[in-house]
C-alpha cells in the first residue's frame, strides 16, 4: 500500500476518492441532493453524479435493497454549527445524527439521503 500512495515520475498517484453509492432511483437521488443540500447533478440513465464545491457522489442504481444496509461517506466542512442548524431547519437530521465532539477530534453530526445512506459531516477541532 505504501508504494501506491507514492509519487510516480513526479506526479500524484491519488488526486481524490469519490463514493458510489446506492440509489433507488437515480432521479429522485439527483433532485434530494440538488434541493435538500445545494449540489449540482447530472444524470447518465443507471448512473448519476452529484457535486457541491470540491465533494462529489456517483450513484448507481441499485437492484436491492440489501445494498443499502452500511453504506455512508464522511465530508469535512468549515463551520459544521451552521451547518447543523440549516440542516435541523429542513428536517434532515439522521435520528441518532446529533451535533457531538467525538473522541477522534471533530466535531459531526449525521443525515440521511432519500435512499438511507448516511451521510457524516464534521469539522476537526
Amino acid at each position: 500500500m505504501k508504494y501506491l500512495l507514492q509519487k510516480h515520475n513526479n506526479k500524484k498517484m491519488f488526486e481524490k476518492a469519490v463514493p458510489i453509492l446506492p440509489a433507488n432511483n437515480i432521479s429522485d437521488t439527483i433532485e434530494f441532493y440538488t434541493c435538500k443540500l445545494g449540489f449540482t447533478g447530472l444524470s447518465f440513465g443507471n448512473y448519476g453524479i452529484v457535486k457541491y464545491k470540491n465533494a462529489e457522489i456517483h450513484i448507481f442504481l441499485a437492484d436491492s435493497k440489501k445494498k443499502f444496509e452500511y453504506a455512508s461517506w464522511y465530508i469535512f466542512v468549515d463551520n459544521v454549527e451552521d451547518l447543523y442548524a440549516d440542516l435541523s431547519a429542513k428536517e434532515l437530521i439522521y435520528p441518532k445524527g446529533q451535533l457531538l465532539n467525538k473522541h477522534w477530534g471533530c466535531k459531526e453530526f449525521s443525515i440521511t439521503d432519500n435512499n438511507g445512506n448516511v451521510i457524516r459531516l464534521g469539522q476537526k477541532k
